[in-house]
């Protein structure tokens, strides 16, 4: 069951959708009041000093609203961005341990073959000697088991 619980620091698109619309129709308020006072369609507003005082006002209103909702869209998409690279670094940093664990273990069972093909040789280099007479066949047998440990290493 979703409990509507959103991300602690990105407001419920709804509260910012609101605060927008609230806005919106302030500044219409406003804009109204003011082109009827200087109309002179409101009696208690004609007077044109309380007209001078409001106009401020007016105009504060209107400023915030083109240039600071504007500002926090440009900030919420930045946020957005900052949060996609945040993504994206800890992707390629993820990706690269993980290469570094796996040429590692690369670099290990290359050890063991070697380790293995050294243990042999020394092994073959004993036993060849003192039989030099043997075909090649014979030599093939003896480096089988060599070959297929090599093999066993690598495959694991």
């Amino acid at each position: 069951m979703a409990t509507g619980i959103t991300h602690p620091t990105a407001p419920p698109a709804t509260a910012d959708t609101l605060k927008n619309w609230i806005m919106v129709v302030l500044t219409l308020v406003f804009i109204s009041l003011y082109g009827a006072a200087l109309i002179g369609w409101l009696k208690p507003l004609a007077d044109e000093k309380m007209v001078m005082r409001l106009e401020p006002i007016i105009f504060v209103i209107i400023g915030y609203y083109f240039g600071r909702l504007p500002g926090q869209q440009n900030e919420k998409t930045l946020k957005q961005e900052i949060s996609r690279q945040t993504q994206r670094a800890d992707a390629a940093q993820s990706a690269k341990e993980q290469a570094l664990q796996s040429n590692e273990a690369l670099e290990e069972k290359i050890k063991n073959v070697k380790a293995t093909l050294a243990s042999e040789s020394a092994a073959f280099a004993t036993t060849s000697g003192s039989h030099s007479l043997r075909s090649a066949t014979v030599r093939e047998e003896e480096l089988r088991p060599m070959v297929s440990a090599a093999l066993r290493i690598l495959n694991s």
